[in-house]
């Protein structure tokens, strides 16, 4: 009876090892994954921060493409004035300009940058990097589509691992749950 618990404990705490190995396997790889989303956006917001800072108007900072946000997966840059109106986008939702959250732009007057996701109302999920230049507060954004996908696959990856470990580890202890009680009706 002693050998038995004994397999139960070291049983549950491999378990528990191994759940949260592969829990942080997963937010590690997820946080990774999902901040590197921020690289597209972060380097438009600064070129066009650039752009303006070298005597280009709001108009001829942004890109040139005009893209539908809601089927394109570019990035797009947004340009405000200091009153947080917008001056400037190169992309479009609809044939309508796209509506940032203006307490992002609030944030960004504290701290000089903010990085979050945004998700519009009909549910599209952008990384954002939103700046403030001397007059200005620059957004570039980029989708999060195709960066969801791939956490989505690590985490079903990640989830499979954790249930072929689980599996194989109750198929392990169980036969040596077995040959230990072999083991003690033979004393």
């Amino acid at each position: 009876m002693k050998g038995n618990r004994l397999i139960v404990i070291i049983w549950s705490v491999l378990l528990f090892l191994v759940t949260f190995t592969c829990s942080l396997t997963y937010l590690v790889t997820q946080q990774s994954i999902r901040l590197g989303a921020n690289e597209l956006p972060a380097q438009a917001a600064h070129d066009t921060a650039y752009n303006l800072q070298h005597g280009q108007n709001p108009t001829s900072s942004i890109p040139v493409n005009k893209i539908d946000i809601t089927k394109s997966m570019d990035t797009f840059v947004m340009i405000f004035d200091k009153h947080q109106n917008l001056l400037a986008t190169s992309g479009r939702m609809n044939n309508q300009n796209p509506s940032y959250p203006k307490g992002v732009l609030d944030t960004v007057k504290k701290k000089g940058e903010d990085r979050v996701t945004w998700e519009t109302k009909t549910g599209l999920r952008f990384a954002t990097v939103a700046i403030q230049t001397n007059h200005n507060y620059i957004v570039a954004a980029h989708s999060l589509y195709e960066t969801e996908k791939r956490i989505d696959s690590i985490s079903k990856l990640v989830l499979l691992a954790w249930t072929m470990y689980l599996i194989c580890s109750v198929i392990a202890f169980g036969i040596i749950f077995v040959v230990v009680r072999k083991i003690n009706r033979i004393q």
